[in-house]
């Protein structure tokens, strides 16, 4: 039997690892707010970012040349490639402090940024649960979790644009709070797409 050269589930944990490390620094933004860090912060976020996006392409070098995988060669570049989405995603929240000059922390921010972190780390816990795909049940309990915490998500993301419209800010205030309620929301929606892409492959393999 021919042997699998690379450990594809322990790099994807590896990948998903800088998820976490990018959420928990946008957690810490939100939630210790100072205009005058974001700077500093923007650029160690982009590190992470630049560090990760090395480990997505060092994934890809390595299936290019593998001819058997754990699971299927497409659902392991479909996954890989929402994670990177994903921290790029992170990456870019920061990234609406700049572009839309944002120096007050828009109200409901800093709770939707810790659900963020939340459903990050489930994915992560589910990363790390994936060699376990041909007896799911733990790893079935962690992807209804990561679609609980994003319809958490959803609800704050609604509540928080519905009051944002109500308290009728200037213009500037409105589009730069929007985008980053926006961007937020997004990271969590892709958070629930690697969700469906792992059940997907339990789904194929059991």
């Amino acid at each position: 039997m021919a042997r699998i050269k690379n450990d594809y589930f322990k790099l994807i944990e590896n990948q998903a690892s800088y998820c976490v490390q990018a959420s928990k620094l946008l957690e810490e933004i939100f939630c210790g707010f100072d205009a005058a860090k974001v700077p500093a912060q923007r650029e160690q976020m982009h590190l992470i970012e630049h560090t990760a996006d090395g480990v997505h392409h060092d994934i890809l070098t390595r299936l290019s040349v593998e001819f058997i995988t754990p699971i299927d060669q497409e659902d392991i570049l479909r996954l890989v490639q929402i994670i990177d989405d994903i921290t790029d995603a992170l990456d870019e929240v920061v990234m609406d402090f700049y572009m839309y000059d944002v120096n007050r922390l828009p109200a409901r921010s800093a709770e939707l940024a810790k659900v963020v972190h939340r459903c990050v780390e489930a994915l992560y816990e589910a990363a790390t649960e994936l060699k376990n795909f041909k007896k799911p049940e733990k790893l079935r309990e962690l992807l209804v979790k990561m679609n609980d915490i994003e319809t958490e998500g959803d609800v704050i993301y609604i509540a928080a644009l519905h009051d944002l419209f109500v308290e009728n800010p200037d213009a500037k205030t409105l589009i730069g709070s929007r985008a980053i309620y926006e961007s937020l929301e997004h990271c969590c929606d892709l958070c629930e797409d690697a969700a469906e892409i792992i059940e997907q492959v339990v789904i194929k393999n059991t």
